[in-house]
């Protein structure tokens, strides 16, 4: 920056010349100043009516005004004054100078006036009349510096007096962060004024000094001012373009102060753009999202990237959540600093809540809004692969009454129930356990943090609160309980291990019983058996799979030795891994408990007729008697001997003098005695014959035998073994034999061990025999 020196009177120096400009441009201001001055002394007495003493106002007022005109006054001489000494040339830097003080003097008493106001802060005062000082201070330090920039003692002389008691009567007031922003702006005005004053004497001064440079500057200023229109130009079309954009668009600094935003920006946050020009962009920023997004904001202004996306929320001015697709742009200037970032953002929050209700829907229940089994096993497996010293346990929860409900009043009934259940269950949980619904009428619980004695308390107080239910539907009432399995969850667990594990206790809880809680050990005998029941079952599925099951023949053989048609009994076995055979003994109860045995029942008939079929096509004799043993699973089935039909029809055994004789239990048929009935009618129908196995073990025998359409009788093996030492026990196979006889049937007598008990059998008139004396089963070959 230059520095002028004064020099003679009349010289015409730079400094007088410049001096006299500065006068020229203070007094041509000074009317403006004072009106403003006076106008805002008005509304600021009005403003203060409710805090301070009316008389003290109209004092405070009347010295107002009498300064304004004061000054008035003043400035109008100086003007006059100094118009005739700059025409005359009779002027002196000295001369000059005390009008610039005589004026300096009515802008220090102004200044006075307004911090007078400054001592009577109290801290009582509400906000809108305690702000109106600092503000109106602002104000008038921020205005002076356009109509006093051409004189520092002016500005200094109108600043301080004001400004100092103002942030002192702050201060005293006890506000301390009012005192502190207003004294640190008044620095700063102090500091603008300075560097303003000092670019203004210098511009002055090069233009006094050279005309011929000014003509050039003029000349060149013309051609800036051409380009100048142009660049407005092509502001005013980026601006369009910014402005009419279809997506909301921000220029923003990076302090996160937002400097421009367009008409979509403004439509999207429901702000006007001013003010949105006056809030932090962070402020919009969901909470949640802040922390990733301002990393993402300060990489790119530290230059390690040059845009970036993100997927952030953000609220709007009516508090509604909105996600927002952004691409965040740096822009850069010559020197390839990032001067600020600009925003392009698409809102997505349909896209979102599509989303996020297909992941809901995904991971919940429909029906109670419970997490569902997927989420459950997802929530499970994270616990089990965090390494963690914390207890946490596991409880299978299945109802016990759900399918009476569902059979009396129907489904909808069954969906209701599951509502009100989850409602009851999450009830009597904590509300930091995870509850799912995992099946039909099953649930699942992890309590997490929790020893395994504590749990067992709380799923006590669960279960008395399902005892305490009462589900009510069409005028009906229910009374609901539940079987609970529950295993603690120990570090290495593998979630295979522990939902076997609980479901292995539910269900124990079940056979129990119901309405019971069983706790899952390895020590506990029934959860071994059944543990080891469910390891037969993908043995046995796997057999299905690889064709490991076999089939082994035992004769039955015609006591009077007249008949030959062969007669066997085909008994299911199963292949292990090496090859070896095991006894249906090992797998079958595990068959039976978990409903598999109609689909070992389907193998078996498949798999006879197919070889049947196969040995006759091949010009074999397959005549013959093949007795194949059902399941009472498989007598209620329709789906079951509808492809039994359909196999036999499909194959011309009959005319081969081949029968199918399907051997049911009297246990099975009796319980249910509608199905064996009708399962019975349908396959005799078609060539097939029928036994009634077992026959003697049931309460009611001879009651249901008339209505059995069968061929064969079987008599139970107990009487048979030990009839020879036992007279009760012969006595009940002569029963049996003659009630069969005059019904027509033939008699089958099992478990004959030796040939005395064939002999005796023979004697009494019994048809067939069939035990071990014969030889034990052997694979089955035609």
């Amino acid at each position: 920056m230059r520095h002028y020196t004064p020099i003679d009177v009349n010289a015409g120096t730079i400094a007088e010349d410049i001096l006299q400009v500065r006068l020229k441009m203070l007094f041509g201001q000074g009317a403006i100043a004072i009106v403003t001055n006076l106008l805002l002394a008005v509304i600021t007495a009005q403003v203060l009516s409710t805090v301070l003493d009316k008389t003290f106002l109209y004092f405070w007022l009347t010295l107002s005004l009498s300064v304004a005109i004061f000054r008035f006054v003043i400035t109008s001489k100086l003007k006059n004054k100094l118009a005739r000494v700059v025409e005359e040339t009779v002027y002196s830097i000295t001369q000059l100078r005390r009008y610039e003080a005589i004026y300096a003097s009515g802008l220090a008493i102004s200044g006075v006036l307004w911090g007078m106001l400054g001592l009577f802060i109290a801290p009582d005062w509400p906000v809108n009349q305690l702000l109106i000082i600092p503000l109106v201070a602002a104000g008038l330090s921020a205005g002076a510096i356009s109509l006093h920039m051409s004189s520092l003692r002016c500005y200094y002389g109108f600043v301080l007096p004001m400004g100092v008691p103002i942030c002192y009567g702050l201060y005293h007031a006890g506000h301390d962060l009012a005192g502190l922003t207003t004294a640190i702006y008044l620095v700063v005005m102090l500091i603008l004024v300075k560097y303003v004053n000092a670019k203004l004497l210098e511009t002055l001064g090069l233009k006094l000094k050279n005309t011929e440079l000014i003509k050039h500057l003029t000349a060149t200023n013309k051609q800036q001012t051409e380009l100048l229109e142009k660049f407005e130009k092509n502001k005013v079309f980026l601006q369009h373009v910014f402005d009419d954009a279809g997506v909301p668009m921000l220029i923003i600094d990076k302090s996160y102060r937002i400097i421009d935003v367009n008409e979509a920006a403004c439509r999207l946050s429901g702000y006007s753009k001013f003010e949105l020009m006056s809030i932090n962009a962070l402020d919009f920023l969901h909470k949640d999202d802040r922390e990733r997004g301002t990393a993402n904001f300060n990489d790119l202004f530290a230059g390690k990237v040059d845009w970036y996306q993100s997927k952030k929320r953000f609220k709007n001015r009516a508090g509604d959540t909105l996600w927002l697709h952004s691409t965040v742009t740096a822009v850069k200037d010559d020197n390839q600093d990032i001067e600020y970032a600009i925003v392009q953002s698409q809102n997505v929050t349909e896209e979102f809540k599509l989303n996020y209700k297909l992941t809901y829907q995904a991971s919940h229940d429909e029906l109670t809004g419970l997490p569902n089994r997927f989420a459950f096993e997802n929530e499970l497996n994270h616990l089990l692969q965090q390494q963690s010293d914390d207890s946490h346990v596991l409880c299978y929860i299945d109802l016990d009454q759900f399918k009476v409900v569902n059979d009396t009043c129907g489904h909808s009934a069954g969906d209701e129930l599951l509502r009100q259940t989850a409602i009851v269950l999450k009830q009597g949980l904590r509300r930091s356990d995870f509850l799912a619904r995992i099946g039909g009428d099953e649930f699942a619980v992890v309590v997490f943090n929790c020893t395994l004695e504590k749990a067992i308390e709380q799923f006590e107080h669960l279960m008395s609160k399902l005892r305490e239910f009462r589900f009510a539907f069409d005028n009906q009432l229910f009374k609901i309980t539940a079987s609970l399995g529950v295993v603690s969850i120990n570090e290495g667990d593998t979630l295979t291990t522990v939902l076997m594990e609980a479901d292995n206790a539910c269900y124990a809880a079940k056979d129990a019983g119901r309405d019971r809680l069983q706790i899952f050990s390895q020590d506990d005998e029934i959860l071994s058996q059944r543990k080891g029941m469910m390891q037969w079952v993908s043995r046995v599925q796997r057999a299905i799979a690889e064709n490991d099951l076999v089939l082994y023949q035992q004769n039955i053989v015609r006591t009077e030795n007249n008949d030959n048609v062969p007669h066997y009994e085909l008994l299911i076995r199963m292949k292990d891994d090496q090859g070896k055979i095991i006894a249906p003994g090992q797998f079958l109860p595990a068959v039976e408990h978990y409903g598999m045995a109609a689909e070992i029942d389907l193998w078996v008939v498949e798999n006879v007729i197919n070889r049947l079929e196969t040995a006759r096509l091949a010009g074999r004799d397959i005549s013959g008697v093949y007795g194949i043993n059902l399941s009472g699973q498989s007598l209620g089935d329709v789906r079951f001997y509808e492809d039994i039909i359909k196999h036999i029809g499909d194959n011309d055994l009959i005319k081969s003098n081949a029968h199918i004789c399907f051997e049911i239990t009297e246990t099975a048929a009796i319980s249910n005695i509608s199905a064996a009935l009708e399962f019975i009618t349908r396959l005799k129908a078609v060539g097939c014959q029928f036994a009634l196995d077992d026959f003697g073990s049931g309460l009611s025998s001879f009651a249901y035998l008339k209505q059995l359409p069968i061929d064969y009788l079987k008599i139970d093996g107990m009487f048979v073994k030990d009839c020879l030492n036992d007279p009760v026990n012969l006595e009940m196979i002569k029963s049996i034999n003659g009630i069969g006889h005059v019904m027509g049937l033939k008699t089958i007598a099992e478990y004959v061990e030796n040939d005395q008990i064939f002999d005796t059998l023979a004697e009494i008139g019994v048809d067939y025999a069939q035990g071990f004396w014969n030889g034990p089963p052997q694979p089955w070959a035609i």
